[in-house]
């Protein structure tokens, strides 16, 4: 009973199923010369690292990260929203900075 007891708590345990989502308009895309890539954007208001074209960062590959800033530059140049989701506690306005920010688990335009 115990056990039945113990992997219910895990499975629908809060903490184990957190997240949250950005939706913000993107007004800079920086990539640095070491490949790191910085982006300022309206739910935050302050730089946010989210990845690094020249080596996996926080477990995003370089592919991934291309990409990324690809849809970034794309939703910048064409004035619309994107949506950065995160695994665990947090919120978009207390992001970390920098390269203290999580990496997103994903990256995504909203029409």
């Amino acid at each position: 009973m115990r056990k039945i007891i113990f992997i219910s708590m895990l499975l629908f345990s809060t903490n184990a199923l957190a997240s949250f989502s950005c939706n913000a308009t993107i007004n800079r895309v920086l990539v640095y010369g070491d490949g790191s890539v910085n982006i300022l954007h309206s739910g935050r208001g302050d730089y946010t690292n989210i990845c690094n074209t020249k080596g996996t960062w926080k477990g995003i590959d370089t592919v991934t990260c291309s990409l990324w800033v690809g849809i970034l530059q794309s939703l910048q140049n064409n004035s619309k929203q994107a949506i950065f989701y995160y695994s665990g506690e947090g919120a978009c306005a207390t992001l970390p900075t920098y390269g203290n920010a999580p990496a997103p688990v994903y990256i995504g335009s909203i029409h």
